[in-house]
Formats: C-alpha cells, structure tokens, sequence
C-alpha cells in the first residue's frame, strides 16, 4: 500500500499544482441562517452518499465574508471526486462557541442542494485544525473515517492560560515604565481585558507586525520590540528579553503577535456576547511561575466556574471519537504561536492506534509553515488510511512527502521521526490541580436550592458522558399558564455538564409537538452533593445562577464517603424516563430510591400551549404497582420573580405505576372522580449510567 500511495502521489502532484479548469463542477455560495456565509464545490459525478470534505480555517478577527476558502487543497481533493465545503463562521476570533453549529447549518444546506454525503472528512490548520477534530466527536456529522488536523491548538482551553498569563506578566515586567508603557485597561473587575469597543477591526489573522505595532504601542514604549536598534535601550531590551522567556519565545515578531492574541483575542473572548459575555474563565491563583519576580508580582484572579465550564465545552477536544475514526496531525517544529506542546496534549487524548502525530523539523519559527509536499503527503496518507491501508507512520509520511518533490511538488521535505513535542506543563504554567471530583453516574438525581423549594432539576447521567436535564418550574411573568418546564441533553465536562440547547417544548390545539431552541444551562459541581447551576434564557427568562443541592439520589448511587473503595454495581431498576407513544411530549421520569420507593415526575404539554407537571413519592403496594397521591405545585414565576412562599401544592390527583424492565403501565385519575383516568402503555426511553443492565 506505501509503495502504491508513493506512486499515486507522484501522478496527484500534477493535479495539485495545475488544477485542471476543465472539470465540471457544481458551485453553490450563500448565506445559513446563523449569519455564516458558505462555499460548495461538487465534481460531477458526486451523488448521495459519496464523501464531503468540510474545511475549517483558521482564526480571524474580520467579520464573516461571502465565498469562504475551500482551503489549499480543494482542487486536488475535487480532482478525486469529493465535494468540499466551507463556513465563514458566524463569529470572528476564537469561533469555536458557534463554528460547530455553523457546520451543521452548511451540511443542512449540502443535504438539501447536494444531497446527503455517506462521510465526512473535516480537515484545516490552525484554530480550524482544532474545529476538525471537534466535528469528529459531533454526531450530527458522523460518520467521520478521518480528520487530518494541522496544527491545532489541541490543548483547547489551556490555550487561553497561555494569553493570560502573557497579559498579566507584562503588567509586571513594564509596572515602573511611564503610563504611555501601560496597556489600555478594561471595565473592572476584569482590567486586564480591553473593552469590546478598544478593538480594532481591522485585525484579521494577528500576524501583521506594522499593524499591532500602531495598535500595541505601549508594548514598545515598555520593550522597544519594533524599534530599530538605535532607538532601543538597555532597560527596553531587558523587558522584552524577560517576558520573551517567560513565555518560551525567541522570534520578536512572535512576541509581537502573541501579545496580540494576550490582548485582543483574549479580551474579545471574556467579553463578547456571543462568548464569555463578561464572566473570567481564567485562574493565576495557586500557578507556580518560574520566573521569581513574574510570580511575586503577577495578578492573582480566580475563574468563574461557569465560565471555565462554558469555555472548556466549546474549546476541549475530548477524543470522544468513534473508534474507527483515523486522525493525522502535523505541527511545525517552532511554531511559536499555536506551540508545538499541543502535540503532546492530541497523543494523550486519543489512542496511538487511532493518530498518526508528526513535527515538521523548521530551521526558523513559523506558524503552520508548511509546504505543498507535506501538505499533500499528510492528506494522501489519511485518505489510503480511510481506505483501509496501514496506519502510516512518521517515517512513511517523509518517505510519501519525497516522493511528491520528486514529481514536482513544491518542498523540502522536513517530516522528522527524531523529534518529540514538549509537555504542555512544561510551556505554559500548569493551574492548580481541582479538587472538585469529575462528575459520574452517582450525580443522577434531584437536585434543587433550598432557598427556591418547589422547583428543581431531575439530572440523568447517560452513558458516554452526557446527561438528560428537566427543569421544573413555573412561567415568567406574563406569560400562560401556571407551571413550565424546560429539557435538553448535555455534555458532561469535568466536574461541569453543558447543556447548550436547552428546549422549551409546546402543543398545538391540533395536537403537533413542537420544541423550541430556549437558550442554556449549565451545571458546575464542587462535591457529589452540592454545586451551582447558571440558566440563559431568551427575553421575560433572563439570566441567574443559583446554589444546588442534592435531594435524592437512585437506589445504590448515593455519594460515597471518602476511602469507601470500589462501588458495588447498583441493582437493575425503574430508574429512568418513561413515555407513552400515543402521546409523544409528555412523560415520566423515575427514581428508584430503594426497593420499595420511587420518586415519579410526570410532564405533560397542553393543547393551548402551556405545561404541567406533578410530582410523586410512590411506594410498592401488595398488588405490585406503586401508589401516590400526585402534586402539582403552583402559584409562582420564573426567576427573580419566583415566591416560595406562593407556592400552593393541591395533591389532585393519584398515580398507579407498574414498570418492568422496558415496559410498563401507568394511571392518573383525579381524586374522588372514578370517571377522570388517563392511562399510560410505558416504553422505557433511558436508562442511567452506573445501574445494572436491564434482563427482561
């Protein structure tokens, strides 16, 4: 397979360099709903099921323009017959809040104008290598055979340590510098991040040394860095010398551009709406600098948990990949921007057999400076991966890259097997290890604020860290109806879970179930009992974070206490969501508490919009079934708005509940009224992490 790979990149090296304009090709440019601009390319003779190549390109600051690139290799990739796409992202800079969703919109649109592709190959360099490998771990574009990832920033989140850190030792280094020294400050708390309108727009990639020379010029009344030689003095000198080893930089001009990303980048993304949206992800508190002055002096700010939470969702690749994905990865040697560390952070995130890792050996610092050969040996290598050949190794990919420059192709070859990329501990200073423990199957229960009795959440953790979310509680002022209720499936992340898409769920007076896009939760725990919870809503909701606390917990998967050992395996039962096809939006949602007890919530959608929902402690009776009188809290709003004192609880009516392993049977009947039942034939449609697998 190595020597027919060899072979057919000498015959594609023509193609790349010459693309052939005779080619029939499909082309479609427009817009998506997000804001997001897109570019198709189709060859002919593309049908449903062939495979989409999505590129992803690197970060920006300029807004979002028609006809996105299609990337360096599109001509050769439409040559052997896959389509390429492209987004503009609806958002500029660090565009990894939307840059997912953005993907899905222009797949949409591939779908609907193309047809559906049987796979995807995301690919791209720079922040959009770091977009690839996301879109791997999405399912909305699965199935994904490969990703070929240049240069990413792989560390996600534990990049921005590096900006922080940057910003605040400069604070230090140019302290007893004159205030025309003195970087911009920002609206408190956050003085270190300018204020979204002290941005240029006309930033675009950070790499233009005349334009952050105007834009940062305290750096160089502090550094001298872009003065000439005879303008500079020794105390300039010694600053830039400082902060340039501090941060592991030899190149001036990277030194430059990396303040850039430790200025504007990183204000743009704690204070961005569409981002952070003025809340600190960041912790210096507890970081052990090894310059000795730098870590007297420097700020020590502490994260907002919901900020680390949001940033590290939308940033961290997890390597929650399908097993057969195959990823190939290239970093140049010095790059002194994206650095060459997040290597080492993508070989411990996925498994060797699942990467091919490899360092581009550079004689000068460069940020993704690689050539056509290596570029076009690093995408042939995955592509006859996909198709079933060997894993290449390091050695393969010089070895296929020689071979393209020998065709023709634009080299040298620098593809070195002798080079290992550093620790990322090693580079950037590592933040002090958390000591709040990972969420687990155990954190599946209610949990609500003591000072807010009568509404809550029923938290479900599913298999393959995510988790089900139901919010229960009541509508905000103005709005129908006495009760509400809001659901979304999330990602657990840490000791955090992000829910996202958070749906606000309605019928229709003809019965049709519709679900609405509500805005986010997200959940940040401290301990197997306690933690937080932050919800975004859309206008009349608003925003709040509130304190949680655990009120139940399913039979066998209580906290345990500290040194307990290994859990034994809970027992198969009921616990779990619960529904009756015939009335698809409503539903139950159980908790085995032990043998003989469940907690029941049922949710119910009306047909003139609003919502309901009752709550239950049932307990097994001798006829088998579980019996209750059921609640239905009301008499209160959402939000800033909601009076526990308010709440009425008229128990109205009474539940019957028989559940076995996948089915069920259930009924509501309205106290002292035989006539009012509704029944319910249960399927069962979740089952908790952590409980025994369920044995008809």
């Amino acid at each position: 397979m190595r020597h027919r790979l060899a072979t057919g990149l000498a015959a594609l090296a023509g193609v790349f360099a010459c693309a052939d304009a005779a080619q029939a090709v499909q082309m479609l440019s427009g817009q998506t709903a997000s804001g997001a601009y897109y570019q198709i390319k189709a060859p002919d003779g593309w049908k449903a099921g062939d495979t989409l190549v999505l590129f992803q390109h690197g970060l920006s600051f300029d807004p979002p323009k028609p006809n996105p690139s299609l990337g360096p290799l599109a001509d050769l990739q439409l040559s052997e017959g896959y389509a390429v796409a492209a987004s503009s992202y609806s958002q500029r800079a660090w565009a990894l809040f939307n840059a997912p969703d953005d993907n899905a919109q222009l797949l949409a649109v591939f779908k609907q104008k193309i047809g559906a592709p049987g796979a995807i190959i995301p690919w791209g360099g720079s922040l959009g290598g770091l977009i690839s490998l996301k879109l791997a771990e999405d399912a909305r574009f699965a199935p994904v055979p490969g990703v070929l990832s240049l240069c990413p920033p792989a560390a996600g989140s534990r990049t921005w340590d590096f900006g922080i850190d940057a910003r605040l030792a400069y604070d230090v280094v140019c302290k007893d510098v004159n205030s025309a020294g003195q970087l911009p400050k920002g609206a408190a708390p956050m003085t270190w991040a300018y204020n979204l309108g002290d941005i240029p727009d006309n930033l675009s990639d950070l790499q233009d040394k005349a334009e952050l020379a105007r834009t940062l010029l305290p750096v160089n009344v502090c550094t001298g860095v872009s003065l000439p030689p005879l303008l500079q003095n020794d105390a300039m000198l010694r600053r830039l010398d400082q902060l340039k080893n501090f941060a592991h930089i030899t190149s001036d001009d990277f030194f430059l551009t990396d303040l850039g990303y430790a200025t504007f980048g990183l204000s743009d993304l704690v204070r961005a709406p569409d981002k952070l949206g003025g809340i600190n992800p960041f912790t210096t508190t507890g970081v052990i600098y090894a310059d000795a002055a730098i870590d007297a002096g420097i700020a020590r700010i502490t994260a907002d948990p919901f900020a680390q939470l949001y940033l590290r969702w939308a940033s961290d690749f997890r390597g929650r990949v399908d097993a057969a994905t195959k990823v190939i990865s290239l970093h140049t040697s010095r790059d002194e921007l994206v650095i060459p560390a997040h290597q080492s952070v993508l070989r411990a995130t996925l498994p060797a057999m699942q990467l091919t890792s490899a360092l581009v050996n550079e004689s000068s610092p460069s940020h993704c400076g690689f050539n056509t050969a290596e570029g076009i040996a690093a995408w042939e290598a995955l592509r006859a991966w996909i198709a079933g050949g060997r894993q290449p190794t390091i050695a393969n990919l010089q070895s296929d890259c020689q071979s393209a420059v020998a065709a023709g192709v634009k080299g040298p070859c620098r593809i070195d097997a002798n080079l290992t990329p550093p620790s990322f501990d090693s580079q950037v200073a590592p933040r002090p290890a958390s000591t709040a423990p990972g969420v687990d199957a155990s954190y599946s229960g209610l949990w609500y604020d003591p000072a807010r009795s009568g509404e809550g959440i029923e938290l479900e953790i599913l298999p393959n860290a995510r988790a089900l979310l139901y919010f229960f509680t009541y509508p905000p002022i103005g709005a129908a109806g006495k009760q509400a209720w809001l659901m979304g499936i999330g990602d657990i992340v840490g000791n955090g879970i992000e829910f996202a898409d958070v749906l606000h769920g309605a019928r229709d007076a003809q019965g049709k179930v519709t679900s609405q896009h509500w805005g986010r939760i997200a959940l940040t725990f401290d301990s197997c009992g306690s933690g937080g919870m932050r919800w975004d809503g859309p206008a009349g909701w608003g925003s709040m974070e509130v304190p949680l606390y655990r009120l139940s917990a399913l039979q066998g998967l209580g906290c345990l206490p500290p040194g307990y050992g290994t859990r034994v395996i809970p027992p198969q039962q009921a616990s779990g969501a619960w529904y009756d096809p015939a009335t698809t939006g409503n539903g139950f949602l159980v908790e085995q508490t032990d043998a003989n007890q469940l907690q029941v919530l049922y949710f119910q959608l009306n047909t003139d919009g609003t919502q309901n929902w009752m709550t239950a402690a049932a307990t097994l009776g001798d006829d088998g079934a579980y019996h209750a009188p059921m609640y239905q809290p009301g008499g209160t709003h959402f939000g800033a708005a909601f009076d526990k004192t308010q709440i009425v609880k008229p128990a109205d009516y009474v539940l019957s509940m028989r559940l076995g392993c996948a089915s069920g049977d259930a009924t509501i009947s309205a106290r002292g009224d035989g006539s009012s039942v509704q029944t319910f034939a249960l399927r069962r449609l979740t089952t908790p992490a952590g409980i025994a697998t369920c044995t008809p």
